[in-house]
């Protein structure tokens, strides 16, 4: 065989294998919705609830009612590398072109005192869960990829909510 042809069949799948994974942007999609349907019967899982704001209505992608508290998801669908800046309004996002995201911490946060003025003040644990992306820059214990999800949520073990609170929370949000 050709030695050009061998070296440039390595270096196309050397390459290959780079841009994979350095962007992620290849592969597939997981689904948060999926993820969470591994839970156990303890957990309530509301997909896509919605609730009155004081300038119109928010939409929470998910939901997760349970006795360790209300977990608040907002899934983030960016592929290639977020760089994660906790104290900025934006962060970049590389693969496939420059581009810049709102910060998505604080627009859960928001969520979250705007949820504690209309449903009331309960353990609300915001989650920002990023289902392409790689994921670099400031580390902050509730934003993760998508692998570590479900793990994450079962780490909670501290009994925060009665079943009578809960059941107002899913009538609430449901």
């Amino acid at each position: 065989m050709d030695p050009w042809t061998i070296t440039g069949s390595a270096v196309a799948v050397l390459a290959a294998v780079y841009f994979v994974t350095r962007n992620r942007s290849l592969r597939p999609e997981v689904s948060v919705g999926s993820l969470l349907k591994q839970l156990d019967d303890s957990y309530t899982v509301l997909t896509g609830a919605i609730v009155q704001g004081e300038h119109g209505m928010i939409r929470l992608d998910y939901t997760v009612v349970s006795p360790y508290g209300v977990f608040i998801i907002k899934e983030c669908r960016e592929p290639g590398r977020v760089e994660v800046r906790l104290k900025q309004e934006e962060w970049r996002v590389s693969g496939g072109g420059p581009k810049k995201m709102y910060n998505p911490v604080w627009d859960i946060r928001k969520v979250i005192g705007k949820l504690e003025r209309l449903v009331g003040k309960y353990p609300y644990i915001p989650l920002v869960v990023f289902t392409r992306a790689r994921l670099t820059g400031d580390s902050d214990f509730n934003i993760m990829d998508a692998g570590k999800l479900v793990g994450h949520i079962r780490s909670f073990r501290e009994l925060r909510l009665s079943d009578d609170r809960q059941e107002k929370i899913v009538g609430i949000l449901s």
